[in-house]
């Protein structure tokens, strides 16, 4: 039995030759119905072969070589629904929904994962809950990519091309880069010094004024001063001016940027008519809509509290 195995193995597997006509081999049947179920049941091939492999289960006598090509083979191999040659080993149903499951699986498939939309490394929220969305491709929709609400409890769906998002915000990014006086600098914060700082700078004039000045004390005294003084800084006149700056160094854009993107926006937007609004580093909105090409003092001051508060 096993050589006329080995001098048919030209037979798809799951059938021999048994007294000189085409038969099932009950226990390859076996295993083939176990490949259909299992990626029915959304397993992928990878994960099947890697199973079988661990099982020993034989592709050939004596050879355990099972893979992705070899299943694919399996699963795609009509041989298996019966003809007059070939008994039947798969039902037409189970044999369909494998095509079908495969045509779905294969949206996902070619995806250039280097592609600028893969490049955005901010999150996408939400316009109805503020959650946020996560992005998905098909093929067989007339706009192949859409962004969905990560909360069950919203779940709200946004078309929008990978093409046409990444254009919205490069327009933006340009307007800005056209226009620098769109970045809102914060008139600086004049704050009193903190309890602890006045009550640290007393103790370095009475160190001061000593006889004897003990040296570490007082180094260590005007560490502490100074990373006092650091924390009390208002920051959000640094953001801008950082954001600003980034924005005067680049040059019009052609293309989307994800360098400058990532470095420049916290969060993206996304409307419900698939237009985006930019969340930049300093708290500050821009989006196409809203454009007035200035700054306002209303949003400059807005701009500030937020950095002040996030601190």
């Amino acid at each position: 039995m096993v050589s006329e195995r080995m001098k048919n193995r030209n037979l798809p597997y799951g059938y021999a030759f048994i007294k000189g006509r085409i038969a099932v081999q009950p226990q390859e049947q076996a295993i083939v119905t176990e490949i259909y179920d299992s990626y029915l049941s959304g397993k992928s091939l990878l994960n099947i072969a890697s199973e079988l492999n661990t099982q020993g289960i034989e592709f050939l006598p004596g050879v355990i070589g099972w893979n992705k090509a070899r299943l694919k083979r399996i699963l795609e191999d009509a041989r298996y629904l019966g003809n007059e040659t070939y008994p039947v080993i798969i039902p037409t149903k189970t044999y369909d929904a494998v095509q079908k499951m495969k045509d779905v699986r294969n949206t996902q498939k070619d995806i250039d994962r280097k592609a600028d939309i893969f490049q955005i490394a901010v999150p996408v929220i939400c316009p109805i809950c503020g959650s946020e969305m996560r992005r998905s491709s098909d093929k067989r929709m007339k706009c192949n990519q859409r962004w969905t609400c990560r909360n069950d409890d919203c779940r709200k769906r946004i078309a929008v091309s990978d093409e046409a998002l990444l254009g919205s915000i490069t327009e933006l990014m340009n307007r800005v880069i056209a226009d620098l006086e769109m970045i809102c600098i914060p008139k600086p914060v004049d704050q009193e010094p903190s309890k602890e700082l006045r009550r640290l700078n007393h103790e370095i004039e009475r160190t001061l004024e000593g006889f004897s000045i003990q040296k570490e004390t007082l180094r260590k005294q005007l560490l502490q001063s100074v990373s006092l003084k650091y924390e009390g800084i208002d920051n959000a006149v640094y953001i801008a001016g950082r954001l600003k700056a980034d924005f005067a160094n680049a040059s019009p854009l052609s293309d989307f940027s994800p360098e400058l993107f990532n470095r420049t926006v916290s969060e993206l937007r996304l409307c419900e008519n698939g237009t985006v609004v930019l969340i930049f580093t300093n708290g500050q909105q821009i989006g196409k809509e809203q454009y007035d090409g200035r700054c306002s003092s209303t949003t400059a001051e807005k701009s500030s509290t937020k950095n002040t508060a996030d601190r």
